[in-house]
């Protein structure tokens, strides 16, 4: 995590959901996975918070859908927006980190699952490539 407290706002498109998060965050970490290609209509780009960082301002079309044994993605019912991915029994969520408003200063270390990456596009930056989350 990196070590700076912060806080920074975040909403959907619709501002359904819309919140202000104080804590530590995860640098962010683009994920190229199957499951967020479909989620994300391509990669996504994540950071982490502890859950009990987020302060709700609207939730009210949040809605959360089991994508797997061993994690559920939270979005928006309205508009759509992709907002969470959490892993069960873990007290930290992933946060979109596209939900942010600038400057966020958030800062992307690194790729994940690049191997599932889509034909369509290069990785060309110099960040770490990972074949899973490391």
């Amino acid at each position: 995590m990196n070590k700076k407290i912060r806080s920074l706002s975040a909403s959907c498109l619709c501002n359904g959901i819309s919140m202000t998060i104080k804590g530590e965050f995860r640098p962010v970490i683009n994920c190229h996975c199957i499951q967020c290609a479909k989620t994300h209509g391509n990669y996504a780009a994540y950071t982490s918070v502890l859950e009990e960082n987020i302060v709700f301002k609207s939730k009210k079309t949040l809605k959360w859908y089991k994508s797997s044994t061993k994690a559920k993605r939270g979005f928006c019912n309205n508009c759509g927006a992709s907002i969470f991915f959490k892993r069960s029994g873990s007290r930290a969520v992933s946060i979109s980190a596209g939900l942010f408003k600038n400057p966020s200063k958030l800062k992307t270390i690194s790729h994940i699952y690049v191997k599932n990456k889509r034909d369509y596009y290069k990785i060309e930056d110099k960040l770490p490539k990972f074949k899973k989350y490391t």
